[in-house]
């Protein structure tokens, strides 16, 4: 057998294992998007009930619904409805943590001197947050609506799901000893819904993955 012949075998092996491959990885994606865990438990329509907030945080559970909502819609693995009574099972849940903490700090007079003040320094003797951690907890469960079987479970699933996550301090103005509390709250409120968006997602993987 000459060496062309054998490249060419060699070529065609390759691309035949490699179709093979193809293939096999389609056939996998199309049986895990087609036949979803929870559907073994016969749970096809979820309600998301609205959120309790046993928080400070106005809003919070406002925020944290819209991120569960969209996730789960996105996953596509069941149908959300509008009312408990054309569901299949029940999602509630409860905001239990929604705050943030200074978890850096530093003397005024080593932030300054300024650039619109350059000859004057802040007082030594005052502290000046420089980094905030906010944190938010969740508690989830999802309840099968009506139970019409012995074996059947009424409670399917619960989670619980706490994370922090650092946002910078801010000291504006030229104002020395101070910081701005309208520029903490938007960074604490942008940070909130990182960690939100990130949290529902594993929600999402947490609660399929039970089934």
């Amino acid at each position: 057998m000459t060496k062309g012949l054998m490249r060419g075998v060699s070529f065609l092996f390759f691309i035949s294992v490699a179709a093979a491959g193809l293939t096999s990885c389609s056939g996998y994606r199309f049986q895990s998007s087609k036949d979803p865990l929870i559907a073994k438990q016969g749970v096809r329509r979820v309600y998301v009930a609205p959120l309790v907030n046993d928080t400070y945080k106005v809003g919070i559970e406002n925020l944290v619904y819209n991120h569960l909502v969209k996730i789960i819609a996105a996953g596509g693995q069941v149908e959300l409805v509008s009312s408990p009574q054309a569901a299949d099972a029940v999602l509630t849940g409860l905001i239990t943590r929604a705050e943030y903490g200074s978890s850096a700090s530093n003397l005024a007079n080593a932030l300054y001197p300024s650039k619109l003040l350059p000859r004057l320094a802040g007082p030594g003797d005052r502290s000046i947050s420089t980094e905030y951690i906010a944190s938010l907890s969740c508690q989830f469960t999802l309840e099968r609506r009506v139970v019409t079987k012995a074996d059947e479970k009424k409670v399917l699933w619960q989670g619980g799901f706490g994370r922090s996550k650092p946002f910078p301090g801010n000291n504006r103005l030229d104002v020395f000893g101070t910081t701005s509390a309208l520029i903490n709250e938007s960074e604490f409120e942008r940070t909130l819904s990182v960690i939100a968006e990130s949290m529902m997602g594993d929600l999402h993987e947490s609660m399929l993955a039970m089934f």
